[in-house]
This record gives C-alpha cells, sequence and structure tokens, in this order.
C-alpha cells in the first residue's frame, strides 16, 4: 500500500495498534525534549519512578521559558534542572542558550525519528521530517522510562503546496491561511502534512514556522518530508550523516486534502485576541501601535531577524513605540553581532533582551492597557483586550531584494 510521510513515520515507530483513523496505537519514542516550566515536575516523577538512565536516543533538557531570575527560585530551579540531567543522562541547554524548538532542529533534530515534548509547540520539528508531538509532562516522563507514548490515531491531513510566494509574502502567511480558513480547532485529531511543488522555495527554517503554529491549529503534529532542502539544511549544521529521505510514495492518498497556491497569498495579520482571527495586512494598515516584539519560536530564523534591522537602518523608532528584540538563540544573537545588524537595531533604538521565549509566555515584554502590539509569536496577554498577535509583513518578510550578506 502507498503510504504518506506521516503514516510511514507512524508505521516505523508502531508497537501496538493499526493505521485506522480513532484506533488507539502506541509508538517508540526515540527523542524527548523538556522545558523548565514543565521540566521540574518531569525530574520529579523520574526520580519517583526510580529511574536509572533517560532510555531515549536523545533527551534535551531546556532552559528558556523562567529566566528572568526574579528572586532565588528561579536559580533555584535552574540548578536543580542541571543537576537532574546530570543524573539521569540529558543534554542540558541553559539560560540565555536559546528556544528549544529551533535549537533542537539544528542540534539533535532527526528526519525519519520521533519526538516527545513538554511544549505545545513541539510540532515545530515536523520540519525535518519528525513526527513531533506536545505532551504533557508525565507522558515524556514515561518516555524517558522507556514506555510508549499513547495516542488516538489521527488523520492525515494533506495539504499541497504549489506556486512561489510573492515578494513580501513569508512562511508565516501559509500557516495564517491556513488559520485563517480552519480556526484554531481545524486541526484537532489531524496531523498535516504539507506535499507539493511548492516546498522547493521553502527553506528548512521556513517549514519550521509553519510546522510550529500547527499548534495554533490544534493539530497532534505536522509533518514535512524529509527532502533535499532538510538534507541543505543539515550539512550547514554539520549533520548530514543525520540525514535520510523521508517522501511520500506515488500515490499516496490523505484523509482530508486541501491546496493553498502560494502565488496567491498576500501579507496576513491575526488580530485579537485569537490566531485564527486572521485578515490581510491592507485591511488594517495606518493603526498605531505602541509595541513591537520580534523573535519567537514560530519565526526563529536569521533573515527575521535581519529584515527587521535592515528595514530600521538609518532610522530611529517613534518615541512612542517600544521596540523589543527577542533573539530566539546564542547562535542567532552572535550572526546579528557579525552582520552588523545588532547594532543597525540598537541604534535604531531597539532593546535586545536575552535569548529565550520571554514574551511569547508573557514573561515581560507585556502591551499598554488599550494599545496595539505588533508581534511575530503567536500568543496574547489575558486580559489584554488591544494587544495584537501574529505579524508578517513587519518581522517576518520576504524581501523583494536580498540584505547585504546572505541570510
Amino acid at each position: 500500500m502507498a503510504l504518506n510521510a506521516a503514516q510511514k513515520l507512524i508505521q516505523d515507530h508502531l508497537l501496538d495498534g493499526d493505521l485506522t483513523p480513532g484506533a488507539e496505537i502506541a509508538l517508540r519514542v526515540d527523542q524527548a525534549l523538556v522545558q523548565d516550566a514543565t521540566g521540574t515536575m518531569v525530574m520529579l516523577e523520574l526520580e519517583a519512578l526510580e529511574l536509572g538512565r533517560v532510555r531515549t536516543e536523545v533527551a534535551v533538557q531546556y532552559v528558556d521559558h523562567n529566566l528572568l531570575q526574579e528572586d532565588e527560585r528561579n536559580p533555584d530551579d535552574h540548578a536543580f534542572l542541571r543537576s537532574a540531567a546530570q543524573r539521569f543522562g540529558l543534554w542540558y541547554s541553559g539560560p540565555g542558550n536559546g528556544v528549544s524548538h529551533p535549537t533542537h532542529q539544528q542540534r539533535f533534530g532527526r528526519p525519519g525519528a520521533t519526538l516527545a515534548g513538554s511544549d505545545s509547540h513541539t510540532c515545530a520539528a515536523g520540519a525535518i521530517g519528525m513526527l513531533a508531538v506536545g505532551v504533557g509532562g508525565l507522558d515524556v516522563a514515561m518516555a524517558l522510562a522507556g514506555e510508549p507514548l499513547y495516542l488516538r490515531m489521527p488523520k492525515v491531513w494533506g495539504v499541497e503546496l504549489t506556486g512561489d510566494l510573492p515578494d513580501w509574502v513569508s512562511a508565516k502567511d501559509v500557516v495564517l491561511e491556513m488559520l485563517r480558513r480552519h480556526g484554531v480547532k481545524g486541526g484537532v485529531n489531524r496531523i498535516i502534512e504539507y506535499h507539493g511543488p511548492g516546498l522547493a522555495g521553502l527553506t528548512a527554517m521556513d517549514r519550521h514556522v509553519i510546522a510550529n503554529m500547527g499548534a495554533e491549529l490544534g493539530a497532534t503534529a505536522t509533518v514535512f518530508p524529509s527532502d533535499d532542502e532538510v538534507r541543505r539544511f543539515l550539512a550547514g549544521e554539520d549533520r548530514e550523516d543525520d540525514w535520510r529521505e523521508l517522501l511520500p510514495d506515488e500515490g499516496a492518498s490523505y484523509d482530508l486534502t486541501e491546496e493553498i497556491d502560494l502565488s496567491s497569498l498576500e501579507p496576513l495579520i491575526a488580530k485579537p485576541s485569537s490566531p485564527g482571527n486572521v485578515v490581510p495586512v491592507r485591511e488594517v494598515a495606518g493603526e498605531s501601535v505602541s509595541q513591537v516584539v520580534v523573535g519567537s519560536s514560530a519565526n526563529p530564523g536569521l533573515r527575521d531577524f535581519a529584515v527587521v534591522a535592515e528595514i530600521m537602518r538609518g532610522r530611529y523608532a517613534d518615541r512612542g513605540v517600544s521596540v523589543d528584540i527577542n533573539p530566539t538563540s546564542r547562535e542567532i544573537l552572535q550572526d546579528l553581532t557579525k552582520g552588523g545588524w545588532l547594532f543597525d537595531l540598537i541604534s535604531a533604538g531597539a532593546r535586545v533582551h536575552q535569548s529565550g521565549c520571554l514574551g511569547c509566555i508573557g514573561m515581560g515584554q507585556a502591551p499598554a492597557t488599550g494599545r496595539n502590539s505588533l508581534r511575530t509569536m503567536p500568543r496574547n496577554f489575558p486580559g489584554r483586550s488591544g494587544s495584537r498577535e501574529d505579524s508578517v509583513w513587519l518581522c517576518s518578510p520576504r524581501p523583494p531584494r536580498p540584505p547585504r550578506s546572505p541570510v
């Protein structure tokens, strides 16, 4: 039987059950990801299980959420997580090192593998041909102990991409178009698999943006094929040996089908107070903003920051606008520095924060009462009815000409 990429991933890891949608399945977990907001409980659960060493191929504890260290509790947690990672055999990514999802894709992600993570945006790893599922802390603790991940077999939703993105339209507009069509519950009990000739124009980090926000669609996972672009990405990380091809079979079918002509898309934006409240940017053009926040696991690439720097070079932000730059990793911060873009941003009045989630989870950078906040992250602040969410036209554009050096 011809299988799509998602079915291949599931079949390769199936320990119990079958591929019938709705049936309970048990999957072998190759990799596990823990972040600090949930990691403390995960480590305590591993202690309660009296685990010796973790039993997944790869396990990583990221500290990327609670970074501010307002009192002794945060650093105490960090010290505990570091010692627990040593105790149980996890890699430890310390404060300021980077947001888990793009960092994991760069350093540990492997096409053909499964990943269970205690964070909703774990699905981002599907960008490079993984089956990555965000679950609760106890589920991750059980996976670390060598137990299967139990799910109801989702329907596989095949989304065919055709055409090429126009200038100033980015990968963020692809997933915002999905949200415009289907809302925040459109992907529930589904795996979204993107395929088709339009993939040729999307980099691995472009695909990360789309896969990441499968969480906002409510999807179990998002899967992209592992093709030559994924191979190029891993080669750039000196990990080409981790690459394997993963493509849908010729004649593979899907439980549901959709098509997006990339050439027909225009810049989109999600208005308050839901990622599903999507309209064209032209409909809100001219509205005032008091805050701009650039950077999140949903727009983590160097280009996302460099383009903003290019736009702001030689200018200064309006005195009534707070421009906040939230680098997604230490590596991005280094590259922004070496490329001169950090100088441009600071000279334009931007504030640069440490690498991590921060504003994405409401850990600082809250918008003022009744003021619009333009941000690249798919999150809002409770009670802030005036805040604006996902932005593409400022923070994640595909410019008509490249920046001054390759990004």
